[in-house]
């Protein structure tokens, strides 16, 4: 063999071993990438291969029910149908949003929402774009899905309230989840369409209402449409919830009040159960299922007598002549005063150059204890509170529960405020004076009280001094032993003074008395200035109540207790700027109680012949 044909044969047998080699080496590569995907990634893929065919989503649970003392329902759900979005099932965004706008047009809010949700949720996770549709819409929506991919219709569980405005403020209301919800845990957070409590019962007890969502496992075509149902894992209902509230009381005390702004509350002085926790004006809790138009909102926000507020439990408000019931029993108390003992009233009193009115000009003349609570003497009282001190008057608000919460199954309360000459110096750097204790023994000053610290010490004079123990919610009577709060002799001339207030000719709410089968109701009447009024004013005279700006007339309330023989109710009535505690609030209160102790006759016959 030639030298040239030996070279070609090896450029050849090179050539040939090279492309043999290179083939062998990706015929090594691509059996080994088999083998990975195939072998390695077999649990990884069968898995993505059965999520192409399967949709996995979580189910609403069905929140826990509120009912009333009676069973009547105050929280509800009922099943409606939503239309909701899956991330990954919507090449474009907008585009089907933008289609589905034109089938069910969507506010501002909502479009805002809906926008916020879908950056904030998972691929998978549904977007809740409607909910409460019509069957109109339902089908509608079915019957445009081409140019809807990724929309699905569910069916849903959503709240209810069909008591609306009798029961809004202690009920509450929930509302959809926002990007502040961060507490939420996150499964509850990937519910399309999840309300939390945003105040009252649904706030105070939301982990025990919400309940635990199950899941439903389907198998979906290739337009994410749902085929058949594979697996389900029911959801577990959230606790349901009996409230203290009678709502025929409720709907008396709404009735009762009319247009005023303001607070009441009833509870058995015995137990602490609140039978009426009323805050005027009210709202429609239903309203906040859905984002809350702005116009609405506006309206309640601006109007003056704050529907939204909830006055029970966050109103903070001078007692007034209510509060001269404790300056009272911390005088009688510490041995301070005679209750036989009198005191001239000739209209004020006076304290280095400044006079300290009371509210009747001409003045009451010469009283005793029991006489000055019928006549809610404002001067009796100056002249006593010298006498008792700033130190006894706050140890004794202190112990009927003034400047204290009073509930444990409600969260929000206000404390309001038992001023002392150590809080002034230390708020306001300042001395205590002798004219902010006058101001004290008759309510007024820096002095701030809740509706419910008010019934609470009503309740416990009625009930032998024993304070009762407040809730909303039933629960077993407690078996703690508790000592009262004041001798009975001397709780005794204080319920002397009340019971004059309403059934003495004299008293300040005598046009209120009822006789109702015998029982009768004891109370105190008070009304509180809003505005501090000038020497100027007194002197070209005082405007009717009548004749001035809402705002600017006094505060009314009235506390009372009944029957007098054996109590069994307290409560408060506050009518904000309503002008005078007895012409305004003790007629309400007149016509609850009135009612309260009808409703135990009914009940009592109606079980009588039940059995």
């Amino acid at each position: 063999m030639s030298v040239w044909k030996y070279e070609k044969a090896r450029i050849i047998f090179l050539r040939t071993f090279g492309i043999v080699g290179l083939f062998g080496i990706i015929s090594l590569i691509l059996i080994g990438r088999l083998f990975y995907l195939q072998i390695m990634q077999r649990e990884r893929y069968l898995f993505l291969a059965e999520k192409n065919r399967t949709a996995v989503r979580l189910t609403m649970p069905e929140r826990g029910k509120i009912y009333d003392k009676n069973g009547i329902v105050l929280a509800d759900n009922k099943k409606v149908f939503q239309a909701v979005l899956i991330k990954e099932q919507t090449p474009d965004f907008q585009k089907t949003l933008n289609n589905f706008k034109k089938l069910i047009p969507l506010d501002e809010e909502e479009e805002s929402r809906i926008i916020k949700e879908f950056k904030r949720k998972r691929a998978f996770m549904p977007v809740q774009l409607k909910d409460n549709l019509t069957k109109e819409q339902v089908v509608m929506l079915h019957l445009n899905a081409p140019s809807l991919e990724g929309i699905q219709i569910e069916e849903t569980l959503i709240r209810h309230y069909p008591q609306k405005e009798l029961t809004a403020h202690i009920v509450g209301y929930v509302s959809l989840l926002n990007e502040k919800d961060s507490e939420i845990e996150s499964n509850l957070a990937d519910l399309a369409g999840y309300r939390i409590g945003r105040s009252g019962i649904e706030q105070s007890f939301e982990e025990s209402l919400r309940g635990e969502p199950g899941f439903r496992k389907t198998e979906i075509n290739a337009m994410g449409r749902t085929v058949s149902l594979m697996q389900e894992e029911k959801s577990v209902p959230g606790i349901d919830l009996h409230l203290t509230i009678d709502s025929r009381l409720q709907k008396t005390a709404l009735d009762a009040m009319g247009d005023e702004a303001g607070a009441v509350v009833v509870i058995e002085v015995k137990t602490g159960a609140i039978r009426v926790f009323l805050s005027t004006p009210s709202f429609d809790p239903n309203l906040f299922l859905a984002p809350i138009s702005q116009k609405k909102w506006d309206s309640l926000m601006n109007n003056q007598k704050k529907p939204l507020q909830n006055k029970v439990l966050t109103g903070t408000y001078s007692p007034g002549s209510i509060f001269k019931l404790i300056v009272g029993l911390a005088g009688l108390e510490n041995n301070l005063i005679n209750p036989l003992g009198r005191v001239y009233c000739n209209g004020a009193t006076r304290l280095g150059n400044q006079l300290f009115h009371c509210w009747k000009k001409e003045g009451h003349e010469s009283l005793t204890l029991q006489e000055a609570i019928r006549h809610s003497c404002d001067v009796y009282f100056y002249e006593t509170g010298q006498k008792i001190g700033v130190e006894n008057i706050v140890e004794m608000a202190k112990k009927f529960g003034f400047g204290l919460t009073t509930l444990t199954d409600l969260i929000g309360e206000k404390t309001g405020l038992v001023p002392s000459a150590e809080w002034k110096l230390a708020t306001k750097n300042e001395a205590w004076r002798t004219g902010d204790t006058l101001n004290l023994s008759i309510g007024q000053g820096f002095l701030l009280t809740t509706p419910l610290q008010l019934v609470r010490a009503i309740g416990a004079i009625a009930n032998h001094g024993y304070l009762p123990d407040l809730h909303v919610v039933e629960a077993p009577n407690s078996d703690e032993e508790k000592e009262p709060l004041v001798n009975e002799e001397n709780l005794n001339l204080i319920r002397a003074g009340m019971y004059d207030v309403v059934n003495h000719e004299k008293g300040t709410a005598y046009s209120s008395r009822f006789n109702f089968e015998g029982k009768r109701m004891a109370g105190k009447t008070a009304t509180t200035q809003v505005r501090r009024i000038s020497l100027k004013e007194r002197e070209e005279g005082l405007k009717k109540q009548k004749d001035m700006v809402w705002e600017s007339r006094d505060h009314a309330l009235f506390a009372a207790y009944a029957p007098t023989g054996k109590p069994k109710y307290a409560i408060i009535v506050i009518v904000e700027h309503g002008g005078g505690g007895s012409s305004a609030a003790a007629p309400i209160a007149s016509k609850i109680l009135k009612e309260a102790l009808r409703l135990d006759q009914e009940d009592a016959k109606m079980k009588k012949g039940g059995n």
